[in-house]
């Protein structure tokens, strides 16, 4: 299949309409077509990939987002960051291609219970005015995103560290809400350490101790230039920092 994309004008439809459209996001099918009538709300790219098939969650506390991630980042490794941060692209997927899935993994009647649904529409069906948190808080950007930041084509499984990203939800969190986690060398680099030490070692890190390691790597990205070293000097400086946050834990 070829990528689509919403275009421009009805993105900014969609997206300032979102409070009028809530009852469109309780549909059990895409709703785009009918709302847009004979009008071109979308075209393709260039871009072919192969069709996804995700699977679909079975609870609020099992819904793959590993399998989906290998998945997504899989099918979608070679699109350059800035097709990546792409928010008219997502928003196809999320509102055609994966309905579905979006209407699994957020439906909006939990939104309502809870008060300000299009908040949460916004939040996770196209991209929130954050833009370091976009990226992780769309439903299906979000896949690609813990890939890309994990994926380690030398490892023997190269979603090895996806899987360690995922396994605490504060790890993710913590980790890729952060200035620096564009950087996937330093990504990386955090996440093979904290698998050394919790899976090759057992040496459990605890959620204050991962706080503190990020906490160290904010400080000193701000002295240091933390672009300019390679993984390998990242790591050895994770790990010390890691090994003394342990040993005072």
């Amino acid at each position: 299949m070829n990528l689509h994309y919403v275009s421009n004008s009805s993105l900014d439809d969609i997206k300032s309409n979102i409070k009028h459209n809530i009852p469109n996001y309780s549909s059990d099918i895409p709703w785009l077509d009918e709302y847009f009538g004979p009008e071109p709300w979308s075209f393709p790219s260039k871009i072919r990939v192969e069709d996804i098939d995700l699977h679909m969650p079975l609870s609020s506390t099992v819904h793959f987002d590993l399998e989906n991630t290998k998945k997504v980042y899989s099918t979608l490794k070679d699109i350059t960051l800035i097709q990546a941060c792409d928010e008219r692209m997502w928003t196809y997927l999320a509102h055609q291609t994966f309905w579905n899935y979006m209407r699994e993994r957020w439906p909006v009647e939990s939104y309502l219970k809870k008060g300000k649904p299009e908040d949460a529409i916004r939040e996770r069906y196209f991209f929130m005015s954050n833009k370091g948190r976009a990226l992780v808080r769309n439903g299906i950007a979000r896949l690609w995103w813990y890939g890309y930041v994990s994926y380690d084509e030398e490892r023997e499984d190269p979603f090895e560290l996806t899987a360690m990203l995922l396994s605490k939800l504060d790890i993710a969190q913590s980790l890729l809400e952060r200035v620096f986690s564009g950087n996937r060398d330093i990504t990386r680099a955090v996440l093979a350490v904290i698998h050394q030490k919790d899976k090759v070692e057992g040496i459990a890190v605890s959620r204050n101790v991962f706080r503190s390691l990020m906490m160290y790597i904010n400080q000193l990205g701000g002295v240091t230039i933390l672009d300019a070293l390679v993984r390998s000097e990242l790591e050895t400086l994770f790990e010390a920092k890691l090994n003394s946050l342990l040993s005072e834990d």
